[in-house]
């Protein structure tokens, strides 16, 4: 192959990243002879790649098909498996793009990056190939590729361009879906990880990951490397990838490794990023062990976005762990009502051999969503008004058993007076820390499902009507919709007359929202007995045509309201039976879900009293305490006005045990008896 000039270190932004992420990769991969490997494995999961020494191409347009001429092509097309698969190979361009092309493809357009550079820089174009013919006495490729994305920069013609290279990806069966990637760095090595094994090391490493679909999808564009890191189990978790490595050795040519990568390590603020690597074959990298601008390309995998979030139904909980000792508001280091950040971990997880692991007894029963009510940004932070990390750890362990968490924008921050503060004058930088806090490695946590803004604005909230409230909440999603754009949110509604605000919301949030990143969130009592529940809630939604899911984020019933716990376990196994009825039977149904209020019974809202309808909604009542756990200290530093900000010491709280709700019906308790309808 054509050996590509030496070059700067490559940065995948918008107007060259396209060309530049696999150029420097794939320009070395063929060898100049051409010579031919034998085909021992599945030649349809073969990833492709050819150079030359230049072309010609006309106009470029998204959707349009552009012809593309290219001289000087080497004899010798590189190829390498996509995973599960461990091989790499070689064959004669004539026989690739003559006889084996029907082999390799089955019929289906591949998708293809051509890259190349011209007299305004490097430049590529991503699209299908819809018809490729070799000259092989002229070494000339021709290509008709059907534009689909193509670099900012380039202009309305490509023009003559020289050191062009094609990746031909490789198809994948309808209806899976997947992606391939590549990423930059100033340099990489092989690194011993002092276990017997290796870590491929890469150092200045670029912030953006270019994606592009393999066939029969068709599109490409970027991806923060930090949700690269985040989402690597649930796109990988399955089989390895295969990936390469390729850069500059220190000669000013290219060498290129094939091995295969696992556990990503990354460290933002040193733009490092690291990965335990296997090297194929018992390749190493060439030289002294080290490459300068180097590329690393991944292979296929899924790339299910926070925007594709509804392609899937939701079977959740509401989950508000305030332990049993409280019988008014909590006090103390419960004060926010926030028991999902790190100093609560013997809660929901286990911290020094004391915990109560609800989030896997959820998940042991098929819950896939937790819808949060209070939300305490700052939990984990040290500094006045910014947000910590203390609800990643929550997260983390939430995403290790597949849930998915609802973020709130609590009610609080609606409030224009609460004492001396007006948390409604600070709302914008609230929302800003609120999504600050859910991030890790600078993107937003792959467990966040969406954003809940308030809840029950419909109804009145310290002294303000829907009238004030509802343009508040329009506000918050303007807020929420630029810095998590991906991401879904919702407004939860009362079952007083959500028909009404149904169709308020959609008049007051900004249009773009409501019409691509918004969900209808209602919560109601209403029962499976005489079709009320299905009729009114589940029909009449789809009856309204509104265009938006509907999740019902509240469906349950209490103790005291239908007379008895043998009654109440009866009634909310009904609603979620009739929830999941209405879905399984209606499966274009903009039903996508309900979460059963609540986890557990809350002394809390007693206010000092005996038992009542609010305090009696658990799935479990309270048992005796299991253990003891501590918070730690939690206070920040207010920098403006120079003093400490004490919350609360590092102090013990309790344990309780969690006692199943039993019926008669249902003595294996009301959380196992919901379990065939959240799995």
């Amino acid at each position: 192959m054509t050996t590509p000039a030496r070059r700067e270190t490559p940065r995948f932004f918008p107007a060259s990243a396209l060309a530049l992420s696999c150029a420097l990769l794939l320009a070395a991969c063929g060898g100049g002879d051409g010579g031919a490997t034998p085909d021992t494995g599945d030649v349809t999961k073969r990833i492709y790649v050819l150079s030359a020494d230049a072309g010609q191409a006309g106009a470029v347009a998204a959707g349009q098909t552009l012809s593309v001429t290219l001289t000087g092509v080497e004899p010798g097309v590189d190829w390498y498996s996509d995973r599960p698969a461990r091989e790499v190979g070689e064959a004669r361009v004539e026989n690739f793009v003559g006889a084996d092309w029907q082999r390799v493809y089955g019929g289906v357009a591949p998708n293809a990056l051509l890259q190349f550079q011209n007299a305004s820089g490097v430049h590529a174009v991503f699209g299908s190939v819809q018809a490729a013919q070799y000259d092989g006495a002229a070494r000339t490729l021709r290509l008709e590729l059907r534009v689909a994305k193509a670099s900012p920069g380039l202009g309305a013609s490509a023009g003559s361009f020289t050191l062009p290279v094609v990746t031909l990806l490789n198809n994948l069966q309808a209806p899976a879906q997947g992606s391939t990637f590549a990423m930059a760095a100033g340099r990489t090595a092989l690194q011993s990880d002092g276990k017997g094994g290796q870590r491929l090391v890469l150092q200045d490493v670029d912030e953006d990951v270019l994606w592009m679909n393999n066939a029969p999808a068709r599109a490409g564009d970027f991806e923060s490397l930090g949700n690269f890191v985040n989402v690597w189990d649930e796109r990988f978790g399955d089989a390895l990838p295969n990936a390469s490595v390729a850069g500059d050795p220190g000669n000013g040519d290219y060498g290129i490794v094939p091995l295969t990568l696992a556990d990503p390590v990354y460290d933002s603020a040193t733009r490092s990023l690291s990965f335990a690597a296997v090297p194929l074959a018992g390749a190493s990298l060439p030289g002294q062990g080290t490459l300068r601008n180097a590329i690393v390309f991944v292979d296929a995998g899924d790339r299910a976005s926070p925007a594709s979030v509804f392609e899937q139904p939701w079977r959740g909980v509401a989950y508000s762990a305030i332990p049993a000792k409280f019988q008014s508001n909590p006090t103390g280091a419960f004060f926010d009502s926030d028991a999902t950040s790190s100093a609560f971990q013997a809660l929901w997880g286990s911290k020094d051999g004391c915990g109560r692991n609800d989030l896997e007894a959820m998940a042991a029963q098929g819950v896939n969503l937790i819808r949060l009510y209070d939300y305490n940004y700052q939990r984990g932070s040290d500094k006045w008004t910014t947000g910590g990390n203390g609800h990643i750890a929550f997260l983390d362990k939430a995403q290790s058993l597949g849930i998915k968490v609802i973020i709130p924008v609590s009610n609080y921050n609606f409030k224009n007076q609460d004492g001396s503060n007006r948390p409604w004058d600070n709302i914008d930088l609230t929302v800003t820390q609120i999504v600050a806090s859910v991030k890790k490695n600078g993107a937003i946590h792959p467990a966040v499902h969406s954003f809940s803004i308030g809840n029950e604005l419909d109804l009145p909230k310290e002294d303000q009507t829907w009238q004030a409230l509802f343009p508040k909440a329009a506000h918050v999603a303007s807020l929420l919709h630029k810095l998590a754009p991906d991401h879904y949110m919702t407004v939860p509604v009362s079952n007083a007359d959500e028909k009404r605000f149904y169709e308020e919301l959609r008049k007051h949030l900004p249009a773009d929202v409501y019409q691509s990143r918004f969900y209808n969130a209602v919560q109601t009592f209403k029962l499976k007995t005489g079709n009320d529940l299905r009729d009114n809630i589940l029909q009449a939604y789809d009856n309204l045509n509104l265009g938006v899911p509907l999740v019902i984020t509240e469906l349950g019933t209490n103790n005291i309201g239908i007379s008895s716990v043998d009654a109440k376990v009866n009634a909310v196994l009904g609603q979620a039976s009739a929830v999941r009825e209405y879905m399984d039977a209606n499966p274009q149904s903009l039903v996508k879900g309900f979460s059963i209020f609540e986890w557990q019974n809350s002394n809390w809202k007693r206010n000092g009293g005996p038992d009542n309808t609010e305090s009696t909604f658990g799935i479990h009542a309270y048992g005796p305490v299991l253990c003891q756990s501590k918070t730690g200290v939690f206070g920040m530093w207010n920098a403006k006005d120079s003093y400490w900000v004490s919350f609360h010491d590092d102090v013990a709280y309790d344990v309780d045990a969690l006692v199943p709700l039993t019926s008669a019906d249902h003595p294996e308790g009301l959380l196992k008896a919901l379990s065939p309808y959240f799995k």
